[in-house]
C-alpha cells in the first residue's frame, strides 16, 4: 500500500473514533476504575456522547442558524433525565425525580417506538456502521440509567418512606417545566417538533394519545416506585 494512502487511511480512522465517539466504551472502563462507581462513570459517558455528537454533526442541523445547533442536545426530555441522573447522585434524597423522570424516558420512548411507530428524527449518519453504534447509545440512553437505579433501589437493605403523593406531584411538575419553559419555546422558535409522532402532519389523535401516554407514565412511575420500596 502506498504509505500515502495508509497515512490518510490511519487519519480518516483516527478522525472517526473522535468524531464517532468511538474512545467513549473505554473511557468508561477508566472512569470506572477510578471512581469504583459503574452509576457515576456510566451518566458521564452518557452526557460525553451527546457533548461529543452535537460538536461534530452540529453542522447536518438546520433548527437554528450555524453554529448553535449543538443546543439541541439540551431540548429532549431525554437530555433532562441527565440532570436527574446527577441530581440524584449528589442527592440521594432525589432518589423518587431521578427513577420517575428515567421510567418516562424509558418506557413513554418504547412505548411510542412500539405502538406509535415513532422515528429519531436527529440520525444524520448515514454509514451502516457507525449507524449501529449511534443506535446502541440510543437503547443506552432509554433505558441503562434506569435499570442502575431499580437495581439499587432492590439492594439497599433499608426501607425508605418515598413515592409519596407529593414525590408524584414533584414528577408532575418536572414534566410540565420542561414542556413549558424548553418544549414550546423551542418548537416556536424553530418549528422543529423534537419527536416525529408531535410534528404538524400527525393525527390530532396521535398527539392526544402522545399527551395521555407521558401523563400515564409519571403517574405509573410513582406506584411502581412505591412497590419497589415497600417493606
Amino acid at each position: 500500500m502506498d504509505s500515502q494512502v495508509y497515512d490518510n487511511t490511519i487519519k480518516k480512522y483516527k478522525e472517526m473514533i473522535i468524531r464517532d465517539g468511538i474512545y467513549l466504551p473505554f473511557l468508561n472502563i477508566l472512569l470506572y476504575a477510578a471512581t469504583n462507581n459503574f452509576y457515576l462513570s456510566t451518566i458521564i459517558i452518557q452526557k460525553l456522547y451527546v457533548v461529543n455528537y452535537y460538536y461534530h454533526y452540529e453542522h447536518l442541523y438546520d433548527h437554528v442558524p450555524h453554529p448553535y445547533n449543538w443546543v439541541k442536545q439540551f431540548v429532549r426530555f431525554t437530555d433532562t433525565g441527565r440532570l436527574a441522573s446527577f441530581l440524584y447522585y449528589f442527592y440521594p434524597q432525589t432518589l423518587p425525580i431521578a427513577h420517575n423522570v428515567h421510567f418516562m424516558i424509558t418506557f413513554a420512548y418504547w412505548f411510542a417506538r412500539i405502538f406509535f411507530g415513532m422515528d429519531d428524527r436527529d440520525q444524520k449518519n448515514k454509514d451502516t456502521y457507525l449507524s449501529a453504534y449511534e443506535k446502541c447509545w440510543t437503547i443506552s440512553n432509554h433505558g441503562l440509567v434506569y435499570s442502575i437505579i431499580v437495581y439499587q433501589m432492590l439492594t439497599d437493605p433499608q426501607c425508605m418512606n418515598n413515592f409519596t403523593t407529593t414525590d408524584f406531584y414533584y414528577t408532575v411538575l418536572w414534566l410540565y417545566s420542561w414542556g413549558i419553559f424548553i418544549y414550546i419555546p423551542w418548537r416556536c422558535f424553530t418549528g422543529d417538533p423534537v419527536y416525529s409522532i408531535l410534528a404538524n402532519d400527525k393525527p390530532l389523535k396521535t398527539v392526544l394519545m402522545a399527551f395521555v401516554l407521558m401523563n400515564s407514565c409519571a403517574f405509573i412511575s410513582n406506584y411502581v416506585g412505591y412497590l419497589l420500596t415497600k417493606c
